[in-house]
């Protein structure tokens, strides 16, 4: 019968071996480090971008929303203030398809709830989105501002009149 016999000598190779792997494999880690912290910083980037437009670009006028303004009445339809009500609606329709499909997190979502719950808890948007989205049901087209709308519909913004086209709660100023 043979014997196997091991040989437990290390020479010097297999040293500068081991510590090349070692030295790989810290490298990496630091690497996968410095990366993940470069991403977050950019991530923190993006979510100031996205505040910092709400307050200096003159489109948004969250501050209809905001102050309780009187907007939605039969003048509106037509009017230059239309285009920066939709345009403030569909920047937050955005933010709410960006944490729909998951590009911001939760916690970066929460920067944005005030100013949803100020404009989904509004009495003019609300008269307003019923008119729009039963005017796209009449249309049979999808409504403007849809990830808001959905938003809001999942949370409960919307109240039981909301969904009877025939409501006498909400006025009626578009031809439905």
């Amino acid at each position: 019968m043979e014997q196997v016999t091991f040989n437990t000598e290390v020479s010097i190779s297999d040293i500068i071996v081991l510590l090349s792997f070692i030295s790989i494999i810290v490298g990496g880690i630091f690497a996968l480090y410095k990366w993940n912290i470069n991403q977050k910083l950019k991530r923190a980037e993006y979510i100031k971008t996205l505040f910092d437009e709400i307050r200096s670009n003159s489109e948004i006028v969250f501050y209809l929303f905001d102050y309780g303004s009187d907007w939605y009445n039969e003048k509106f339809h037509g009017s230059k203030l239309e285009g920066s009500i939709d345009y403030t609606l569909s920047y937050f329709s955005y933010i709410c398809y960006l944490k729909k499909k998951k590009v911001i997190t939760k916690s970066e979502f929460n920067y944005f709830k005030y100013e949803l719950e100020r404009i989904l808890t509004n009495k003019q948007f609300q008269n307003y989105i019923y008119n729009v989205y039963h005017f796209s049901n009449k249309i049979n087209q999808p409504i403007p501002f849809v990830n808001l709308f959905q938003y809001a519909k999942d949370k409960g913004y919307f109240d039981h009149d909301f969904w009877d086209k025939n409501s006498k709660k909400y006025p009626h100023l578009l031809n439905f």
